[in-house]
């Protein structure tokens, strides 16, 4: 759910622009999830992402003949030490586009707390940028803080194509209120096993829970990686059930299941949730995942499958940290990786669940709508950084993409053809100070293999996606809506939901519980959540998909 997932997008993320953050979630939390801990680089020189067709840029007017504004803009970054908002990359978008731009980042650490203040105090900067949308961002909006810009889009190529889907999630009471900025839905955090431990013990790659099962504890009793040593685990937990064993959106903390009066019920509550925990509490009992997963943190888990020490966990192909699969490939040099196929669920349907296909996004100060002028200079310039640059244009023969990311040697390197970022250099690169990222056609269009370096990341990575190629992605309509409801209770009930199934999973609980585990869900707000959930749905025509 919302708590949880948006530990697993941040983790769809890494810090490539440096200046965005992580990733969001399956229900609506502000980043990219089933994923879990990076952040988005589409724009950036070869940290990952990528995309497909010519990039078109807006004819502009010699910048002579432009009347000159500031632009004030405030957003969080990741990016450590932080971009200097006079560097060299802000000149050059000042003489660019005519303008003075007065950028503020703030570490996203920081970021929550202080954007409430700025916006408190009145005085906004022309653009916010926000990770996601939250109960703040509705708030904000009703308020009449940010500008609508339902009347402003059809203008600009690039923003215009940003599918209905992802429209929805930054409308409030029919008008949108921000631009997001572009994430692949496909590819956030998916079950990753040792095919070469699969080899090792004669086994097939699991096709259900029943094998999945089997095979966890193969991986835990019977030295899959043949070092005569009692040294391995099954699967990788961590503390909150990140991850879990999500193999499809039925079985996933998303809204896909429904109640026996046909509502789409949260995914933590249905008997697909249960199944999993009931499969965690199965493999406890045999020693096939770690004793003290209940307060152990994600990254230490992670830390020990790329240690050799886990055969399952979770990771995405794209925006990735392409040392942690070189250590592993270095320290267990017959290593081979694949991504567990979404099982067959009992509908018949077979796939993972989706992000929600943006993370982060930029609002413009609603005081900005007595002066169009400078609206059309501050979209202008969106456009121009999100108009898509196919990956094979990312170099220094490309003068657009070459100007955007500082300059060959300044801001990036060409290293076996690929603009490679170089460390510490994001004042100098203009693509750093809007926060704008490359809007993809198709998630396909990213390639995200080609800008990779490591032969067994590189691997991983185009395995994956081809085989994502032919699986579904159930979207999420929750995403799509807004109920205070949910924003205002849903953080507590996933709370005490996640201490029960942890229970049942050490056995401190019985799983029998399950169903008044649910009541009491219910009986706490829960209910009340999923009548205003399904009103919502219900009233704007939305409802989860398959694509």
């Amino acid at each position: 759910m919302k708590t949880k997932k948006l530990v697993t997008l941040l983790a769809a993320v890494s810090i490539m622009t440096g200046l965005t953050g992580c990733g969001g979630s399956n229900d609506n939390t502000n980043k990219p999830a089933n994923t879990a801990e990076q952040t988005d680089s589409s724009n950036t020189p070869a940290t990952t992402a990528t995309e497909n067709e010519p990039a078109s840029t807006n004819q502009q007017p010699a910048a002579e003949e432009k009347k000159n504004f500031e632009i004030s803009t405030i957003q969080g970054t990741w990016a450590s030490p932080l971009p200097d908002p006079n560097g060299n990359g802000a000149k050059m978008i000042n003489e660019k586009f005519s303008i003075d731009l007065k950028s503020q980042f703030v570490p996203y650490d920081e970021y929550a707390n202080k954007l409430p203040v700025v916006m408190a105090a009145g005085d906004l900067p022309d653009i916010i940028g926000m990770e996601g949308v939250d109960a703040n961002f509705v708030k904000w909006s009703k308020q009449g803080a940010f500008l609508p810009l339902n009347d402003y889009i059809d203008k600009y190529d690039a923003i215009k194509n940003i599918p209905k889907n992802v429209w929805d999630a930054v409308t409030v009471d029919g008008k949108i209120y921000a631009i997001p900025n572009y994430f692949p839905s496909k590819y956030g955090k998916k079950p990753i096993i040792r095919q070469d431990w699969l080899n090792n013990l004669g086994l097939s790659m699991p096709t259900t829970y029943d094998e999945l099962k089997k095979v966890a504890i193969a991986f835990a009793k019977d030295d899959p990686d043949k070092n005569g040593k009692n040294d391995t685990l099954g699967l990788g937990l961590a503390k909150s059930i990140v991850y879990g064993a999500w193999m499809g959106a039925a079985w996933d903390s998303g809204w896909y299941n429904k109640n026996e009066n046909g509502q789409l019920i949260p995914g933590n509550i249905s008997e697909g949730f249960k199944k999993q925990v009931t499969l965690l509490n199965d493999l406890y009992k045999e020693g096939a995942i770690s004793k003290d997963w209940a307060v152990t943190k994600s990254a230490d888990v992670r830390k020990d499958f790329f240690a050799g020490k886990v055969g399952i966990f979770y990771e995405q192909p794209y925006d990735i940290s392409e040392t942690r699969f070189k250590t592993l490939k270095e320290t267990n040099p017959t290593a081979e990786l694949a991504i567990i196929p979404p099982f067959v669920q009992e509908d018949g349907q077979q796939g993972f669940m989706g992000l929600p296909g943006y993370y982060e996004l930029h609002s413009l100060n609603a005081k900005l709508a007595d002066d169009p002028e400078k609206i059309d200079r501050i979209l202008e310039m969106i456009n121009y950084f999100m108009t898509f640059i196919p990956v094979d244009q990312r170099n220094d023969q490309n003068p657009e993409y070459d100007w955007q990311y500082g300059g060959v040697g300044k801001g990036y390197n060409m290293e076996n053809g690929v603009a490679l970022g170089i460390d510490g250099a994001f004042s100098e690169m203009p693509s750093t100070y809007l926060g704008i990222r490359y809007w993809a056609p198709t998630d396909e269009d990213t390639q995200p293999a080609m800008v990779l370096q490591d032969p067994f990341t590189k691997g991983f990575v185009q395995s994956a996606v081809d085989m994502l190629k032919t699986k579904k992605t159930y979207l999420d309509p929750v995403n799509r809506i807004h109920s205070d409801l949910l924003y205002a209770k849903v953080s507590e009930l996933d709370q005490v939901v996640a201490e029960h199934t942890t229970k049942m999973i050490v056995g401190q609980e019985s799983i029998n519980d399950w169903d008044k585990m649910v009541q009491e869900y219910l009986n706490s707000g829960g209910k009340e959540i999923i009548d205003d959930v399904n009103r919502l749905l219900d009233e704007n025509g939305i409802a989860g998909e398959w694509k």
